[in-house]
């Protein structure tokens, strides 16, 4: 594995070993940030190409930031949103 950098805006990962094409590295955290991104914004994943295009918008959303039925949140206002 070589020492590269993740390319999601304001992210500062540096061990990414996932190369998406057209897209660029995906360090482990993002991957998995971008897992609850696809959960709570319910995309349909029906395909190779759905899946490429959600995650070119979810790099572009910036590090520790997500979007919400299209509205950016920060992940804190999100658990703020969330609190009982």
């Amino acid at each position: 594995m070589g020492v590269m950098s993740c390319s999601r805006r304001g992210c500062d990962s540096i061990m990414c070993d996932t190369h998406v094409d057209s897209i660029g590295y995906v360090c482990p955290e993002c991957q998995n940030e971008f897992k609850e991104y696809v959960n709570l914004n319910h995309f349909p994943i029906n395909s190779i190409d759905a899946l490429r295009f959600y995650l070119n918008r979810f790099m572009d959303t910036g590090k520790g930031n997500f979007t919400i039925n299209e509205n950016k949140v920060n992940i804190d206002e999100f658990f703020n949103y969330h609190r009982r």
